[in-house]
């Protein structure tokens, strides 16, 4: 009776407020992407590096040069998509203009193809963010994200392990090196939760991975205090070109 109810709640809902491209913004039958824009998004699937999840146009290799040179501290990551031109409108209006309702279909893209891969987790952390950026932006799209994927799962949410306990400049624009040297003791883990990490195996969530050093300061962290295993999210991959990769 209540999945009745739910449908029928949800016929009025999309009757009265018809479901928008992500995109274009142009109706489509379902929440997401028309038909149009589906087509120029780029998803990540294989041949891809075996840890940071970059996509290969061939598979020559296991690893991309950069996990080939030095291994993140994280385990694997996986994202949804590549984040290009289409991509990015549809992240910087979730994560920038309150679109929050976007958390629950990436969830679902993310978790049908990271399933396999959560099989084992333990603990869905998201990347914090600082008190002035929460204040400023209202919310943490990583952890509505964090949330859903939490939900689909049924996966433990703890939020309050990881803490942004340094603000940093953005990282947009930086190259690899910066982005590390910048985000150096930026993260931290709440004593109080410590004892949570201990032995677990973690999926840490973000909107999406560039360079990886975000992902590798608070994998570092949560290695030191115990975790086993690191797996990371995300709803995006940037492809950088040879001269960021250095």
């Amino acid at each position: 009776m209540l999945d009745f109810f739910s449908q029928i709640m949800e016929f009025i809902k999309n009757l009265c407020f018809p479901p928008s491209c992500y995109i274009c913004n142009d109706f489509t039958e379902t929440n997401g992407l028309c038909s149009e824009c589906w087509k120029n998004i780029t998803w990540i699937t294989e041949p891809k590096c075996k840890i940071c999840g970059v996509p290969f146009a061939i598979q020559l290799q296991d690893f991309c040069p950069n996990c080939e040179r030095k291994r993140p501290k994280f385990d694997m990551a996986i994202s949804i998509f590549v984040y290009n031109k289409y991509s990015k409108k549809m992240i910087l209006h979730f994560k920038n203009y309150d679109c929050t309702y976007m958390a629950n279909q990436f969830a679902k893209w993310l978790y049908r193809i990271a399933e396999k891969e959560l099989t084992n987790t333990d603990i869905i952390i998201p990347v914090p963010i600082t008190t002035l950026r929460r204040i400023t932006r209202k919310y943490n799209q990583s952890e509505l994200l964090a949330m859903s994927i939490s939900e689909l799962s049924h996966i433990k949410y703890e939020p309050r392990i990881l803490i942004k306990s340094k603000s940093t400049k953005s990282q947009e624009g930086l190259t690899r090196l910066s982005r590390q040297k910048n985000l150096i003791g930026s993260f931290s883990v709440n004593s109080k939760f410590a004892d949570l990490l201990k032995d677990k195996n973690v999926a840490l969530v973000d909107d999406v991975i560039t360079t990886g050093s975000t992902a590798n300061e608070c994998a570092k962290v949560l290695k030191k205090y115990g975790a086993k295993n690191v797996i990371v999210l995300t709803i995006a991959h940037t492809v950088l070109n040879n001269v960021e990769l250095q």
